[in-house]
Parts: structure tokens; sequence; C-alpha cells
């Protein structure tokens, strides 16, 4: 980078130096980031010359920068000169002799706009921003973030923060960060790159990190995410040679569709991601009423997105890191085969990964249970789990055999060897057999070990031999099952991992929200769209002739719903009624309706005439739009059973048709569907193409459409098809659309 004095030659009658052009034009995206997480010199602005045991701000900053080597050039900037670690401050940025390539501030959050004008017009690109007081400090503070942003995309450059406690590169001994555990000492240096929205946060992930022996490459903070947000610190995490998977803690998606993009950047780059996402508030799940907005709840779009888009979903924060460790160095993991000296602790982890449900859990096949009947006793059956109890220790090497034998099984992609606490021989012997076995078949072998304290050598040798150690079973589970759902991932990615997400901008909804549209209205705008329907009429109120006479061009038995206005369920006024057998008993039907809405006071508009199907069983279909991902589909148990059983599944739009049928297999009306207890299949495919139409209704929604119910959708016995019975669309325009 050119020297301080050289850019004061370029600068203009007015003693400011040019804005330079776009960044791409100028340095280059690449080395503004670069520049950021990777630096060669840095100055702090902002370095409190008191001497105190617990350091802050800048301060802190410099402290680990010296105490755990970083290599380039440090500058400080304080108010009055001082010298710390044998480096003298000047009072100015334009006082340095050279412009630095990242810029810290840890000073107040009124003086950082000019601070960074200042460091622009030397050239520098890459900022740590540690003042907090912006977006998270109320209006005046988010007004002078936006300034600051302003300034910063004018000249292309990047900026952690503000409000953040900064960043750790490890593979450069470089700790950017005021965290206050860098104080003592660091974390080991690895391969996975963790991004947080919480900078405390991190010291907890560097003792996981510690104590595990994992590895990381980066540890970023990304605070306020002004100007570079987590997006691109995965962007820049997809890109680093050094870093094999990605941890990410977040709390909330400022950018949702560049995080789409990233995580689409990241499967295809074959870097797996493993997500915390804090929080089951609803700030994601907008447009959604009716059913849907009961039955989503507040993280099932975002569980669906993460499934769809490859992304690993860890429910326990401790569990963060070990799961993106094995993400990164497991081989395989379809299926495992457990094996136990426990047989109450394999079947634990058994049946909690039977109940994750991606894991697959084969019985070794006759050949490997042969072998294996050597080591066991005549109680004891080589079923998955196989529960070997001492009997392999007994002689030198027999549990290495026993565990050879099980693992060179072709029926298991990876092994986990579940043990309690054990004497130390079998320890020691434990120990071999992993790291002999796993060497031999090239396989993942896990150890499932809860005895931090009995057997902590052991374990630390695993650890630090670099052998999967889990001393939970959630860690093991969700390390295991989230593997195996990745590999299934890459067998048959999603719609949205070919195609990307369906290219749709729809608006905030105001203040009123959505409103439905009654049935008649709402089937008009369906069918409009192209969606089939049985056949049916509309006939407003006072017309009970031409009632009649349609009646009979749909043809008896005719079903009969009232619409009146602002009524969703009709059945609790009485106004439905089905298998209407002839005209007088249309005309009784058709008194009897409005007998009742004069009675609760509706508005009774008219009658929908529809012919009588019988379904052997109802579906719930609705297209919704969620403020963070867009589009989806939910898919379930339909008629009274909605709300009962919650039988629900949910996917981000564009979806395949095999998508479709996966959804279905993943509620348990589907099994009804499929034909339980010996009954017949139902017409799945004449279900499952409707499905498809109503999906393609996700790329068509807008203000006046905003969503639909079909609730229920009837499905009759193979070959008979299945039927729209009852529809609701949602509007965010004017109600009298």
């Amino acid at each position: 980078m050119q020297g301080w004095p050289e850019v004061r030659r370029q600068r203009g009658q007015d003693g400011r130096r040019p804005y330079p052009c776009s960044l791409k034009e100028d340095h280059g995206a690449k080395m503004s980031i670069t520049q950021l997480f990777s630096p060669t010199s840095v100055a702090i602005v902002g370095v409190s010359g008191k001497d105190t045991t617990f350091q802050v701000g800048g301060r802190a900053v410099l402290e680990h920068l010296v105490k755990h080597g970083f290599r380039g050039r440090i500058d400080m900037v304080t108010r009055s000169p001082i010298t710390l670690h044998g480096i003298t401050s000047v009072t100015s940025l334009a006082d340095l002799p050279t412009a630095p390539e990242c810029v810290v501030l840890s000073i107040p959050a009124a003086q950082v706009p000019d601070t960074v004008q200042q460091a622009l017009d030397m050239g520098v690109r890459a900022f740590v921003t540690i003042s907090a007081g912006f977006s998270e400090a109320g209006a005046e503070g988010a007004a002078l973030q936006e300034r600051l942003v302003g300034m910063l995309r004018d000249h292309g450059a990047v900026m952690l923060g503000p409000n953040t406690t900064g960043l750790i590169n490890f593979g450069r001994d470089t700790a950017l960060s005021s965290t206050s555990r860098l104080a003592t000492h660091s974390a080991p240096r690895g391969d996975i790159g963790v991004v947080v929205q919480s900078g405390a946060l991190g010291s907890l992930l560097m003792d996981v990190a510690e104590r595990d022996q994992i590895g990381m490459s980066y540890l970023i903070s990304t605070g306020n995410e002004a100007v570079t947000d987590i997006a691109d610190c995965v962007d820049f995490l997809i890109d680093d040679p050094e870093t094999r998977s990605i941890a990410l803690y977040v709390e909330a998606f400022r950018h949702p569709k560049r995080i789409v993009a990233a995580a689409r950047r990241a499967f295809a780059s074959g870097k797996p991601i493993a997500i915390y996402k804090a929080g089951r508030s609803d700030t994601g799940a907008a447009a959604a009423a009716g059913h849907t907005g009961a039955l989503l709840g507040a993280r099932s779009t975002y569980e669906a997105a993460a499934r769809q888009l490859g992304l690993t979903d860890v429910k326990n924060i401790e569990d963060l890191l070990p799961v993106a460790h094995y993400l990164a160095h497991a081989g395989g993991g379809r299926s495992v085969g457990v094996l136990t000296v426990s047989g109450g602790l394999g079947g634990c982890l058994a049946d909690a990964l039977a109940h994750a449900g991606d894991v697959d859990l084969p019985n070794p096949s006759a050949a490997v249970s042969q072998q294996l009947q050597q080591y066991l006793p005549d109680f004891l059956k080589p079923k998955n789990p196989v529960d070997v109890g001492g009997s392999p220790f007994r002689e030198q090497g027999g549990f290495a055999q026993c565990l050879g034998s099980f693992a060179s099984d072709p029926a298991f992609e990876a092994v986990a060897v579940a043990n309690t606490p054990v004497v130390p021989t079998w320890a020691q012997d434990s120990v071999d057999a992993i790291s002999r076995v796993e060497a031999e078949t090239g396989k993942p072998i896990v150890a499932l070990w809860p005895s931090d304290i009995y057997n902590a050598e052991a374990l630390r040798d695993l650890r630090v031999a670099g052998k999967t150690v889990f001393t939970r079973i959630d860690t093991a589970v969700a390390a295991l099952n989230g593997k195996a759902a990745y590999l299934k991932c890459q067998d048959r990615p999603s719609s949205i991992l070919d195609a990307g997400p369906l290219p749709l901008s729809y608006p905030q909804l105001g203040q009123s929200g959505l409103h439905s549209l009654d049935e008649a209205s709402s089937k008009k705008r369906l069918q409009d769209l192209g969606i089939p329907f049985p056949k049916e009429t509309f006939v407003i109120a006072s017309n009970r002739d031409t009632a009649l006479a349609q009646a009979r061009v749909v043809g008896y038995p005719v079903t009969v719903k009232g619409i009146a206005e602002g009524v969703v369920h009709k059945s609790e006024y009485g106004l439905v009624a089905v298998g209407v057998a002839d005209e007088p008993a249309l005309t009784a039907v058709l008194d009897e309706m409005q007998r009742s809405a004069g009675a609760h006071r509706l508005d009774l508009r008219g009658f929908i005439l529809a012919e009588t199907l019988r379904a052997e069983a109802e579906v719930f279909v609705s297209v919704s739009y969620d403020r963070e991902f867009g589009p989806s589909l939910t898919l379930g148990s339909g008629g009274i059973y909605t709300e009962v059983f919650k039988d629900v599944t949910t996917r981000l739009l564009p979806l395949s048709r095999g998508e479709i049928t996966n959804m279905i297999d993943d509620c348990k009306i589907g099994k009804i569907l499929r034909g339980a207890r010996g009954k017949a299949a139902l017409d799945i495919e004449a279900l499952t193409g409707l499905i498809e139409k109503l999906a393609d209704l996700g790329g068509k929604l807008s203000p006046d459409f905003a969503g639909l119910e079909i609730n229920p959708v009837g499905v009759g016995a193979a070959g008979q098809g299945a039927w729209i019975f009852d529809a609701t669309v949602f509007s965010a325009g004017e109600k009298d659309v």
C-alpha cells in the first residue's frame, strides 16, 4: 500500500484526496476483505495508557495482538503520546508514516465517522469498530450508523461492527479482538471457521474448542453488521483454503437473500455449515394467517430453509463446534453401527438416532455377525446396537479385533463406540482400538464416552490424536444425524440448491396485516390462476329459482355451503350440508341456512352448490410468505384434524415432484395415504399433481394475492382423484378486493 506522504501528494486543491473508484475497480473486493481478516499492519485508535488488571477496548486489542504474536506492524493513536510494548503512539492517523491495512476503532461513537473519513482518505479500506452506541442504542445511534454506512460504501470499504469484539485469525496469530479470554490464552488452531452475532459467546466457544481439542481457523464477531454481514464472512471462509467447515451463531438474518446465496455457495464448495439459530420469536413468520399462522410457529420456515440448503441446524449451543468439526472430518455416515460395552447406553444412543430420523441403523451382515459371536456371551446377540459387554477385553487386543470386524461391515459408513466409565486397562484398549481401526478401515469411528472424570486421560488421548469424542448423547446425535442429512442432501439436492429460491420481492405487510376473501371469491381467484375444482357454482342468496336450477346442472346429491361475510368456519353456523338428495331437501336446506344466518345476524351473500365427492382422507395445503425466506408451502392432515394434531411439514418454494412426495411421507397422514393396516393406497399421484399446481403459485404472490389455504383437499381411492373442497385466499391489499 502507498505510504501516507505519497497519498498527501495526490490530494486535490482542497487538501482532500479524491474519492477512489469502486472497490472492485480499486483494490478489488477480495483485497479489502483480506485486509480485514488477515491484515499485515494494524492501527488502533483509542488505547488507554492505564495499567489495570482487566483491559478493555483498544488497549485489550493491543495486549492481545502482542501476547499472541502478531507478526505485522502495530500503530497506536491516542489523545496524548504514550509508549507501550516499545510502540510510541501518535495523536492522529495523519501522523502515521505509512497507512495501515486495517484500523481498529475504540473511541466514542460520535467521533467514529470523522476518524473513518480520515482513514478512508489515507486509502484504508478495512475497519474493526469496537465502539458501541450505534443502531443498538436508539434512533440517534441508528442515524449515526447510517452516516457511517454511506461513507464506507462510497469508498468500497469493509467494516466489522460497530459494536463488535473483533476477530481472531488463528493461522496468522492475529488476535484482533477485545474478548477478555485472550488475556490468558487462546484456543487451538485448526480448520473450523466460526462466525457469531454475539461477542461474548465467542469466549464460550473458545472454551469448548480447548476442552475438545477442536481447532479454529477464524473466530469472527459481526456486531451490528452495518456493512460487512454474516454472509460476507461466510463467503470469505468458503474461499479460505484453511477452513473446512463453518459454524454460525445467528440471532437474526439481517439480509436473508445474501445468506441463502452464501449457503448455496458453501454447499457447492463442499464446506458444510453448522448453525445455531437463537430465539423462538416470530420475526420471520410474516404473511401467515388462518390455520397456517398457528401451525408454522416461530421456527418452522427457518428449519425448512436449513434442511433444504444443506445446513445442519444445531439445537444446543454447546454442540455447535463438535458438530461442525464432525461435519468437516467424517467421510461418511448415512448408516451407523453402534458397538457398546453397555446395552443401556448403546440403546439410548440408537433410540435417539432413530428418533432424529436421518441415520440408518442396519444390523450387521450374516458374515460379520458370525465373526462377532466369538466375542459375545450366548445371551447377547449381534444386532445393532451390538452390546459386547466386557468379553472382548479379556484378551490382549480383543476389543480391537472385535471393533475391526464390526467396522469392516459394508453396511456401516460410520461406527460409534459407546463406552460408560471403564477400568483404565479397558480404557487404553478402547483408545488403541479406535485409532487402529479408523486407520485400517478409513471409516469414521466416534466415541460416545460420558466419563470426563474417571476416564479423563483416555478421552484426552483420543482428542489429542484428532479422534472424535462426544460426552453427551445429544451432541453425538446432532453430529451423526447432521452428517447423514448433509450426505443425503448431496445425493439429492433440493430445488433451492439447484435453481435457487423464487425470484420474488414481496413488500412488507401494512399494519392491518392480512385479510381473507370468502370461499366463493377465493375459488374464483384460484380458478383464474389455473387451479382445478370439482363441478360447482355460486348463486346469490336472493335467487332461489336459480339455485334450484343450478343444482340440477351440478347433479344430486349436491353439497351446499352458505357464504356469509367474515365467516370462515361455516359449519359452526349451520352453513354446510353434504349430500343433499333432491330438490325438496335442497329447498329445506336453503330455508334453514337463511334462518341460521338471520339468527346470527350474518350477511348471507349466497350459496355454493357443488357435486358431492366422498374422500377417503383429507389434507391441508397452504402457501404463505416468510419475511426472511420468502414463499413456502405447508402440508399436513386436513379437515377437523388440522390444528388438533398439528401434523404438518413446511418447505420453501420451489419444490420438485420428488420433494412433494417426501413431504407427504414426512406427515402421519402420509401413512394413511399409502394404505395403513392393510387398506388400499389412495390417489397420491393426483394429490401430488394438485400440490404441484399450488406450489407453482408461490411465484405469483403479491399484495392482493398474499397467500392461500386449501382445507380440506379430499383424496379418493387410487385413480379417483384429489379435490379442493374449501379454499381461502389472503390479501394484503384493500379489504374490498
